[in-house]
């Protein structure tokens, strides 16, 4: 994240350094947050997510609950096997474009990132991504076979070339999840729709 030195009178300013396009064309950080002037105390956090088929630009309001050393009473609800129970709605899968167009023997390269880091659970943050068709399950081949994101490279966008070897129905290529917490995310609503 970078501090901005745009920031106002009652606000700091902080971005990060990768942009995002929205559904609407245009550009913003990826993520942003906004604290008190000249204090820890956030106020906001804006996000680039996706929202069903549109990619929109997102806020997010923080409440303040207390401050200082964060009262016991708050953790002890929280279970002992929270990581592997947890269903995290930020992990997510963004991709461009959303819906490539790919004619017989031709290519088209899909950029691939997340949406968030992905959780280190028993010191692995890594998620791996395969893919499968549904539909015309023999229409396509694509490269590489997996991608690889982790806390330091999740929102570096990969490129996934996917290639036309026979004609047929529109069809969806589904990711595979594996690590990261991502096991627990409903892998449908990442498709990539090739027409």
């Amino acid at each position: 994240m970078i501090h901005s030195n745009n920031s106002s009178t009652y606000e700091d300013y902080w971005y990060s350094d990768v942009t995002c396009k929205v559904q609407t064309g245009e550009t913003y950080p990826c993520e942003e947050i906004y604290f008190e002037k000249n204090t820890q105390i956030p106020l906001r956090l804006t996000r680039v997510v996706r929202q069903g088929w549109n990619i929109v630009k997102a806020t997010y309001p923080y409440t303040i609950i207390s401050m200082g050393k964060p009262d016991d009473k708050y953790f002890n609800s929280i279970p002992k096997n929270w990581s592997f129970i947890c269903q995290d709605t930020m992990l997510g899968l963004l991709h461009y474009p959303q819906t490539p167009k790919i004619d017989l023997n031709e290519s088209a390269e899909v950029e691939i990132w997340l949406t968030t880091p992905p959780h280190r659970i028993n010191g692995n943050d890594t998620v791996i991504i395969q893919w499968k068709l549904r539909e015309c399950t023999d229409c396509f081949t694509w490269t590489p076979k997996q991608l690889s994101f982790n806390i330091e490279n999740f929102h570096e966008r990969q490129i996934l070339k996917i290639t036309r070897v026979k004609d047929g129905s529109q069809t969806s290529l589904i990711p595979v999840f594996n690590g990261g917490d991502f096991d627990n995310v409903l892998p449908e609503v990442y498709s990539i729709i090739i027409q």
